[in-house]
């Protein structure tokens, strides 16, 4: 199985993530405002893994044709108030997986604030994988201080689940030149590196 682990962030829920359009090679653009889903149309995977934490943009994220507005409200009431929970999550998640054509899990994360909620974000990865998956993992809208977490995380999942970490990704924003495209940073070296 192949698997894309995307981090979703905190921001103004009125404005969202801008929308970019993200230069993968020279025949490959692909204009979103979540890079993740330009990630899942380039790379093709049978699964995204979506993490947030109790206040990161689910609502923003499930804000498209094919889940249902009703299913939004109570979902972004909990947004505004830090509180979302994983049943809030079950449906628009359900109906995502179902507009996309892939598995769809939303994993809440903690704030990964201290060693305790980090070892914790490493346990739920872990769990929800299984050896032999191949993994790519999106740090482009993670909280400033997760891609650290990720790239720990990507040889921890490695060693002790036996996944096969393909690539880690993000889609430099703050690199995209006036009027032009933003590129698409692959990380993986940084393994090798290790």
């Amino acid at each position: 199985m192949n698997t894309l682990i995307s981090f979703l962030g905190k921001g103004d829920p009125r404005k969202g993530y801008r929308t970019a359009s993200y230069r993968f090679n020279a025949d490959v653009v692909h204009t979103v405002t979540f890079f993740g889903l330009a990630l899942k149309e380039f790379l093709k995977p049978d699964r995204l893994i979506l993490l947030g934490t109790r206040s990161s943009m689910w609502e923003n994220f499930f804000d498209c044709d094919g889940v249902d507005p009703a299913v939004m409200e109570p979902l972004i009431d909990a947004v505004a108030a830090g509180n979302v929970s994983e049943h809030l999550l079950k449906l628009p998640c359900l109906q995502l997986a179902e507009k996309l054509g892939i598995e769809v899990d939303c994993l809440l994360i903690p704030y990964a604030g201290d060693e305790a909620e980090q070892a914790d974000i490493l346990r739920l990865l872990a769990a929800a994988l299984q050896p032999g998956e191949r993994l790519w993992i999106d740090v482009t809208h993670a909280f400033r201080h997760l891609p650290m977490l990720a790239l720990v995380a990507a040889r921890y999942l490695a060693k002790v689940v036996g996944v096969e970490v393909e690539e880690i990704y993000y889609g430099a924003l703050e690199m995209t030149p006036p009027g032009g495209e933003t590129p698409v940073l692959r990380l993986g070296g940084l393994l090798s590196m290790l």
